[in-house]
């Protein structure tokens, strides 16, 4: 026994020796690690105002929110993609698009774990095993229960020119491509410049109401947003007097403010035209209903507000626009996507 007890004596000391002898050393080991962890460890804050980190560049991402997707091609990344709203196969104009970007689009091979914009299939979205997950603002419930499963979730708006920027650029962090969101933001910003000097001097700016898309037409945008955004870089004034991102209108509303031109996007003007109650708009009797299509190219969510905003100035002026509108889009798409897509993109 007092052999026993003589051992146990020896190895607590030995143990307690060890421990001394080894405390320091552990502790600087947890200490490097963690700060190679901290160098190597991406943070972003998205629009929800949540800290979103990667250990490294996201590898499986799902991205349900459809500018998010566009952004991911644009930095390259899309070989990334793993999932995709389900709108990108059922519009035929977007399925299009997305088809010269990536033949697995083409093939149908892609994941589409959604309903709509609001609606996703959370079953479906796990087994996919993504490591990052874009989505928009609106899907409240999904977001919370993903980061309960400890994914990462980054959360778009894209609701004004500067946000859409932030978000390109957090996604490039996100995904290690950094230096490519720098190129892009430097292009975007120095054409942006280049446009507003040519429309901001318009003498008689026309007003425009903008509709959503989906044949949403009393529904529209304030001052403080993106598509305001756009209307100013086309040297017109958005019609809608209010800063609401987001405002419903009822007929008499838009009846009264009477605009110039009524600006769509992915819907036909004749949901517009051939209301009985809205014939008498000087934007219906001149025909002045416009409707951004394609919906890829026109999408006034992502960098390219400056096609859209190029395409209105267009229009709207026809006799003093000075924007060669077929050479900007060549410039932006191939610089965004590449010639090569960008050649069929544009055919």
């Amino acid at each position: 026994m007092k052999l026993i007890g003589l051992i146990a004596l020896m190895s607590s000391v030995l143990l307690g020796c060890v421990v001394k002898e080894t405390a320091v050393p552990k502790q600087v080991e947890r200490q490097e690690e963690q700060q190679v962890k901290k160098i190597a460890q991406a943070c972003v804050i998205d629009s929800s105002k949540t800290k979103v980190c990667m250990q490294r560049p996201a590898q499986r991402i799902v991205s349900l929110f459809e500018s998010g997707l566009d952004g991911l091609y644009m930095l390259g990344q899309g070989h990334k993609v793993i999932g995709i709203p389900a709108e990108v196969y059922l519009q035929p104009l977007l399925f299009k698009a997305y088809s010269i970007l990536d033949l697995r689009i083409a093939a149908k091979q892609l994941a589409t774990p959604s309903q709509g914009a609001n609606a996703t299939n959370l079953e479906s979205l796990m087994l996919l095993k993504p490591d990052l997950v874009i989505l928009g603002s609106g899907q409240t419930q999904t977001i919370q229960l993903l980061r309960q499963f400890g994914i990462a979730v980054y959360v778009m708006e894209s609701s004004t020119y500067a946000q859409v920027k932030e978000e390109l650029y957090d996604i490039a962090v996100l995904t290690g491509a950094t230096s490519r969101a720098h190129e892009i933001l430097s292009f975007s910003d120095q054409m942006m410049r280049e446009i507003e000097q040519k429309t901001a001097s318009q003498a008689q700016k026309q007003s425009v109401y903008y509709a959503w898309s989906g044949g949403r037409i009393y529904s529209t945008s304030g001052r403080k947003s993106i598509t305001n955004d756009f209307i100013e870089l086309a040297g017109a004034y958005n019609i809608v007097p209010t800063e609401t991102s987001q405002p419903n209108v009822n007929p008499e509303t838009l009846i009264e403010w009477n605009p110039d031109n009524i600006v769509l996007w992915n819907t036909e003007p004749t949901l517009i035209s051939e209301r009985e109650e809205l014939k008498g708009l000087t934007a219906v009797q001149k025909g002045k209903i416009y409707n951004l299509s394609p919906a890829f190219i026109y999408n006034p969510h992502t960098i390219k507000i400056i096609l859209t905003a190029a395409y209105l100035n267009h229009q709207i002026y026809p006799e003093s626009s000075n924007l060669a509108v077929e050479e900007i889009q060549r410039q932006i798409l191939s610089t965004l996507y590449g010639e090569h897509i960008a050649q069929g993109l544009m055919s």
